[in-house]
């Protein structure tokens, strides 16, 4: 028997299999899990997809156990499979798909609340130990932040959170001389980031003349028994006055908040989310599996879930046909946008040539692998940014936007998250002002390039080395490790990124785009 390398079958239905390491002409590429090997017929990079047997012209390519793309021509078995011989049809399989809804309503589909997990796992503890909040709610920090209301005054702000430690520190790219809808999302921005369950009080830093009123800001934020102090730079003295004075007031709330005691609290509280960003390859292989099997492990053990939907999601993801078809009137309209602005289809642009390089061939394939980071939790609402969820379950958030890291881990924050998961094959610091980001990746090379980055390694299971399941509930654990006060790396790089979404598409408003008060 010839040579072996590493191979992937993502689910028992695929007629290909992927690529783990480069594998040349006559070698195997072999799946240890199944004892299956396919003799490459040529040079197959690592991330590449290799037919698992043979595909005539016109039949679908099937990866994740769904049809990702047609054969342009009659593909054998051990062949290469990319876009030289594999036909992108997403928008084809968009609308199939929003025809089989419409015409087919509840029959169509099967609505559920159910868990995917069948059995409670064995977790090493019941509770967390966190902060009570007056809402109900409780915090796994206890952070002490400064928010600028106005660019003008983010210098200000900045050299606070510098002189306190190098706290968060909100900043604003405008936030002044804002159309309403704009600025409505702005002021909720500011609102949802003092309310944050792991926030406990704020400073809150203006110039005197800017768009948002401080004291209206404030009030909100004291609604949820938070303690909150205001600044104006042209009315307290200047500048520097203000940044003595800002410094004295955070480090004496930081003192308060030190002497107060974490209590058991319970996990079923916990609200979660998942996103992929920075993605490479592995990133549907391995990370983003593992990150949605730890999510739906905390959908059994009755907690809350709220990740992104800006792009509307998949309707079999929906646990009412009405949430089914929010999320089909969500998508069509992002899709519509972005043709009618650029002239293209999302799928002729995107998967990217980076994309393309690491084995991505069509847009349903990118999609199958960044979905995959939710878990199998059936969405009960969609849900605007500030919105906080009703109760337990899994929720949606209705963010465009939401395509960029930085909004898109906002957009959690905003609805309370305590920790997002992010999933990044290629490497990326990003963290929150408000709510830890816990780094996740698939990719040995990037895990041992980039170690200050990541909280978890999910490579070995790109080798067989462990499975998902395995993996996902060690990640849990890790997780529940991070609500105990076990500091995640982004935190320790002190990245305190906080992007108000400012609209809800890449290039301007099409809807009402925040939650009203």
């Amino acid at each position: 028997m010839g040579v072996k390398k590493v191979a992937m079958l993502v689910n028992k239905d695929d007629n290909v299999i992927c690529a783990i390491e480069n594998i040349e002409k006559g070698e195997m590429a072999y799946v240890a899990l199944i004892d299956e090997g396919v003799v490459a017929n040529e040079f197959i990079k690592q991330g590449h997809k290799i037919a698992r047997r043979d595909i005539a012209k016109g039949e679908p390519v099937i990866k994740y156990g769904t049809t990702v793309g047609l054969a342009k021509c009659d593909i054998h078995k051990g062949d290469w499979v990319h876009d030289h011989n594999e036909l992108d049809i997403t928008e084809e399989l968009i609308a199939q798909e929003r025809e089989r809804v419409l015409n087919g309503g509840k029959d169509a589909m099967t609505f559920t609340t159910a868990p995917y997990k069948t059995e409670k796992p064995k977790l090493s503890r019941e509770t967390i130990m966190g902060y009570p909040r007056a809402d109900g709610r409780f915090g796994i920090r206890n952070y002490v932040i400064v928010i600028s209301l106005v660019q003008c005054s983010n210098t200000a702000a900045q050299k606070i959170a510098l002189g306190c430690g190098d706290i968060p520190a909100i900043v604003v790219e405008a936030a002044c001389g804002e159309f309403a809808e704009r600025f409505a999302r702005t002021r909720q921005g500011f609102i949802s980031a003092g309310i944050h369950p792991n926030v406990y009080g704020v400073l809150l830093l203006s110039l005197g003349c800017q768009q948002a009123d401080p004291q209206d800001i404030a009030d909100e934020i004291a609604k949820y028994g938070k303690e909150v102090h205001q600044l104006c730079i042209q009315t307290d003295g200047g500048q520097t006055k203000v940044i003595e004075k800002g410094i004295e007031i955070v480090k004496g709330m930081q003192q308060r908040a030190a002497e107060q005691k974490r209590v058991p609290c319970p996990i079923t509280g916990l609200q979660l989310g998942g996103y992929n960003g920075g993605s490479d390859w592995t990133s549907g292989l391995s990370a983003n599996p593992v990150v949605g099997d730890a999510l739906d492990v905390h959908d059994v053990v009755g907690g809350i879930i709220v990740g992104g939907g800006g792009r509307g999601g998949k309707p079999a993801k929906a646990a009412s046909l009405e949430v089914a078809l929010e999320m089909l009137e969500i998508g069509r309209r992002f899709n519509e946008d972005c043709t009618a602005r650029s002239g293209k289809g999302l799928s002729e642009v995107n998967p990217t040539p980076g994309n393309k390089a690491g084995g991505l061939t069509t847009l349903t394939e990118k999609n199958l692998g960044s979905e995959k980071t939710g878990g199998h939790a059936k969405v009960r609402k969609i849900i605007m940014p500030g919105e906080i969820p009703p109760g337990p379950g899994c929720y949606s958030v209705n963010q465009p936007q939401g395509a960029n890291d930085s909004y898109a881990v906002t957009t959690q924050a905003m609805a309370g998250n305590h920790l997002c998961l992010f999933t990044t094959g290629r490497g990326n610091p990003i963290g929150n002002a408000v709510m830890p980001s816990v780094k996740v990746t698939g990719n040995p090379v990037t895990y041992a390039n980039l170690q200050e980055f990541f909280d978890y390694n999910a490579a070995p299971v790109l080798r067989g080395e462990k499975s998902v399941e395995e993996a996902g509930l060690e990640l849990y654990e890790k997780i529940l490790d991070i609500c105990d006060g076990e500091l995640t790396c982004s935190e320790k790089l002190h990245d305190w990124s906080y992007t108000i979404p400012h609209g809800t598409s890449y290039n301007g408003d099409y809807e009402k785009p925040c939650k009203t008060e």
